[in-house]
């Protein structure tokens, strides 16, 4: 998304995901009961709660891969899990998705290939995330 495009959401007050009504179903049981809830742009959320509270199923919706019953699930103005949003949108689960014996850098490289990302980015992402000077440190001692 272009600068442009950010600000014009946050003067705006469009949500960078917006949940109505979503209903979720598994085995017969309602996981996701008409969950509703908006996330502004420019915001960074989490979710919180006990296990089984349907959090993982949520974030499933939210990224494209859980089939929903009912309700509408929009990310960036776009239904989630449409192919336009598949570059654009992830998460970070629980568990750490690095290699904890790897450097910051051979991680990246690591990932970039598998995602046929163009090399350049893999410096931009390190000035991103701040870890310019990291680069050569094991992820694991982060």
């Amino acid at each position: 998304m272009n600068s442009s495009n950010e600000e014009l959401r946050q003067i705006t007050g469009e949500a960078a995901i917006e949940i109505r009504d979503v209903r979720v179903r598994r085995g017969g049981k309602p996981i996701l009961a008409g969950v509703s809830l908006r996330v502004p742009s420019g915001r960074v959320t989490g979710l919180l709660g006990p296990s089984g509270s349907g959090k993982t199923t949520l974030m499933r919706a939210i990224v494209g891969v859980q089939i929903v019953e009912g309700g509408q699930v929009t990310v960036l103005g776009r239904r989630a899990g449409t192919p336009a949003l598949r570059r654009r949108v992830a998460y970070v689960t629980q568990a750490p998705s690095v290699y904890a014996d790897l450097t910051v850098e051979e991680n990246l490289r690591y990932f970039a290939r598998i995602l046929r990302a163009p090399r350049q980015r893999i410096e931009e992402v390190i000035r991103l995330v701040g870890l310019t000077g990291q680069t050569k440190q094991v992820t694991g001692t982060l």
